[in-house]
């Protein structure tokens, strides 16, 4: 437990031992010391509460506190220490619940900002300098090494390379960069040497928007409001009500003061974080890091839920999806294919191995293997020499490519496929298709998302609208926004909350980042995805599996359905004992037990949270 956390705790556990050392006295024959003890308990605990309320109500902030305040006021006057000090442990213990609950874990930007680059290399003549990278200008040349992360938007001079553009675009992808090439900030260079010219300096750049996004996202969200708080000002009121009504039958102060506090809303302070403590309890044994109660209590309330494509609805990487053979045998194909790629780094060649490993496939070693990167690789595979790669680079290499090829080609680009041929004898044996392929969990998620009555489910991507529609028609959506970059997800984020009231946007990438911040609810899923996206969510999936994001909106309406029964429950109860109260048939003290019987219940009810079935 945290420092913040201890000093939460120090009033309901001061006040516990005042009341355990008042009644050893009370035991031992000593009334006075016992009066003193509880007398000094009251005032202790009782003056933070006061300037916190104080504070509050000139913040125009009108809270459920006040009539624990004013029964515990009251206690003291009429010298009902003991029935005062049980008041005072219920409000602060149940405070301290509260703050322990929705106390905020987030680190918001840090991941984001550790990421960027601090140094630059600037090309200088023929020398190569470091630089800070706040120093960079338009204009100036830099030399971006293999796996460093591009320091500023800038156009390719020299050199050829992939660029993973994840981070940015949410392109599963890396995107060949040869002269000529845009290149954006926060980008990573995968393995050729580039040489760039900076067309912004670093504090414009693509990369910087992001974190500026997150921050003007963060910025803007309104603070979350207590549970408890909403029913606070009525029944404040019918409290005060029933409490004046048992005076004029009685002009019996104390009959006054059993109103009081058998109306002190212990329920209602207890059963939200109770109940919440629990949810995210739960949530975390699912893998599900929920960072405060408010995002919880806000989860349950959402009606649209807004899904970024690649990584989150997908798996985020190409994967083989198909072997086509032009003389019919397709392990074949594969098995030479994968061969291959053996000894090329490639993200497909990953890929390709791994599919052929569940294949059970026996590969030979390549001889005279070259690779031109970006385009395909050669080698010889029982002593004949094959080619496998881009179809141009196959065509450059002198293999024939028939008209119904290249027309089927075409469909596979239009398709969101990726094809890479396999040749040998100057003919064409075969290929290996790769796709970004749909996550196997999402029917069981958005069966469970229609079981929940959801409004909407909307799908956010960067890629091109082809893609994206053909996902959406795998997945059953028909509210598609294709081809959006960072900010273009942020206005559909806060255009679907105008629409729905209330969203979640889910997503893996840094470029989901500032969507995540600007919904109600960011899910981040960061069990492969992106740190900075994992601190912008209010709540984060810690495994690989989007079910949990339909397991974690289950919880959240489950916890805040139980939260509610206790709190109606805890206002019935409350009402039936004030007018009990209000006829004379109820001491303070009696009302204070009655008050920590209703307690039990309300704890053992929000408790409940725990057995929800998933």
């Amino acid at each position: 437990m945290s420092k913040l956390d201890l000093k939460n705790f120090i009033i309901p556990g001061l006040v516990l031992l005042g009341l355990i050392a008042a009644a050893l006295f009370w035991l031992s024959g000593r009334p006075e010391t016992y009066t003193n003890i509880l007398m000094t308990m009251m005032v202790i605990g009782t003056a933070p509460v006061l300037w916190r309320m104080t504070k509050d109500l000139l913040n125009a902030h009108f809270g459920i506190d006040i009539i624990a305040v004013a029964a515990i006021a009251g206690a003291f006057l009429l010298n009902q220490f003991l029935a005062g000090t049980v008041i005072l442990l219920m409000l602060s213990g149940g405070e301290a619940l509260e703050a322990y609950a929705l106390q905020r874990a987030r680190r918001e930007l840090t991941a984001l900002l550790s990421r960027v680059p601090t140094v630059a290399h600037k090309r200088q003549g023929g020398e190569i300098i470091d630089v800070a990278v706040a120093q960079i200008k338009v204009e100036d040349t830099l030399i971006i090494k293999p796996g460093e992360v591009v320091p500023a938007d800038g156009i390719v001079l020299d050199g050829a390379s992939e660029v993973d553009e994840s981070a940015i675009t949410g392109e599963s992808v890396p995107v060949e960069k040869r002269a000529g090439s845009l290149v954006y900030s926060g980008s990573v260079n995968d393995s050729g040497v580039l040489e760039i010219r900076a067309t912004k300096p670093a504090n414009e750049s693509t990369y910087e928007k992001i974190i500026n996004l997150v921050k003007q996202a963060s910025e803007s969200r309104a603070p979350m409001v207590r549970l408890a708080d909403r029913y606070s000002v009525w029944f404040t009121a019918v409290t005060f009500i029933i409490a004046l009504a048992a005076w004029q039958m009685a002009h019996d102060p104390i009959r006054l003061l059993s109103v009081l506090v058998v109306a002190t809303p212990c329920p209602l302070i207890l059963a939200t974080p109770i109940a919440i403590m629990s949810g995210v309890s739960k949530s975390a044994s699912r893998g599900i890091i929920v960072k405060s109660g408010g995002a919880l209590e806000k989860l349950a309330e959402v009606n649209a839920f807004i899904f970024d494509k690649t990584g989150t609805l997908t798996l985020g990487a190409p994967e083989v999806t198909g072997v086509k053979s032009y003389d019919g045998d397709q392990n074949q194909i594969l098995k030479y294919a994968a061969s291959l790629d053996q000894l090329s780094n490639h993200i497909l060649a990953r890929s390709l191995l791994a599919h052929a490993k569940k294949s059970n496939l026996d590969l030979n070693y390549p001889n005279n293997f070259q690779e031109k990167f970006g385009d395909g690789v050669q080698g010889e595979l029982d002593g004949r020499k094959y080619l496998f790669g881009k179809l141009a680079f196959l065509q450059q290499q002198g293999i024939s490519v028939a008209p119904d090829v290249l027309a089927e080609h075409e469909q596979y680009q239009k398709q969101g496929k990726i094809a890479v041929y396999l040749a040998a004898g100057g003919q064409l044996q075969g290929a290996v298709l790769f796709a970004d392929v749909v996550r196997p969990e999402i029917a069981n998620l958005f069966s469970e998302m229609k079981m929940q009555k959801l409004d909407k489910i909307v799908m956010l991507t960067g890629d091109k609208k082809n893609v994206a529609e053909l996902i959406g028609q795998q997945l059953g959506l028909t509210d598609i926004h294709a081809e959006c970059l960072p900010e273009d997800k942020v206005k559909e984020v806060q255009e679907h909350k105008k629409e729905f009231g209330s969203v979640a946007m889910v997503g893996d990438g840094v470029n989901d980042a500032p969507a995540l911040a600007a919904a109600d609810v960011g899910v981040a899923i960061g069990g492969h995805g992106s740190t900075a996206s994992s601190e912008s969510g209010d709540i984060v999936v810690t495994v690989d599996d989007l079910s949990r994001v339909g397991q974690a909106l289950k919880i959240a309406r489950a916890t805040l359905k139980i939260a509610k029964q206790s709190i109606f429950v805890g206002i019935g109860v409350s009402i039936l004992l004030m007018i009990i109260a209000a006829f004379g048939h109820i001491i303070p003290v009696y009302g204070a037990l009655l008050q920590e019987g209703l307690d039990v219940l309300v704890i053992l009810n929000a408790l409940r949270v725990n057995f929800v079935k998933i």
